[in-house]
């Protein structure tokens, strides 16, 4: 395929060659089009330098990109082949580890739908054995998902004296 400098010199010259001036409405409409259109290529081609310069560049930044990758993977499976070795040695001293969290002493949580935007807020123990009166707020909407008050206490009472009685 020719480039487009070569066609708008052909266009050019074939105008000159058909007699096309100016001196005729047509001549000039003519003549500005091709006037438009050699703009319009030299655009094109100042377009296609920089896609071409934009190109080389992002092809370097790839290569970099994928060094530092194979770099990052080689030293997490350096560390992974370091922390399977310390595993090993360490087994004995998990074993005490679990033996010792087995005293019943778990996190309790549970989680509350935003009604919302129906996020899921996880509501910790801690809040529900706080004394003061606290309000959770949805971290996504704010809107006030779970209260820890006196009402909240006997809406469960409530609920498990009912629950209770659909177990008789």
């Amino acid at each position: 395929m020719e480039d487009l400098n070569t066609r708008m010199g052909y266009l050019r010259g074939l105008a000159e060659g058909l007699g096309i001036n100016d001196d005729t409405r047509e001549g000039k409409i003519i003549n500005q089009i091709i006037s438009v259109l050699d703009d319009i290529v030299d655009s094109v081609e100042t377009m296609k330098e920089d896609y071409d310069e934009l190109f080389s560049y992002v092809e370097a930044i790839d290569e970099d990109l994928t060094d530092l990758e194979n770099d990052f993977e080689d030293a997490e499976d350096a560390e992974d082949d370091e922390d399977d070795e310390d595993d090993e040695d360490d087994f004995d001293d998990e074993e005490d580890e679990d033996e010792d969290e087995d005293d019943g002493d778990y996190d309790v949580s549970f989680t509350v739908e935003c009604p919302e935007c129906r996020q899921e807020v996880i509501i910790d123990e801690d809040i529900l054995e706080d004394e003061e009166s606290l309000e959770v707020l949805c971290p996504n909407c704010g809107r006030v998902v779970f209260i820890n008050d006196e009402e909240w206490e006997e809406e469960l009472e409530g609920t498990e004296k009912e629950d209770d009685k659909e177990g008789e």
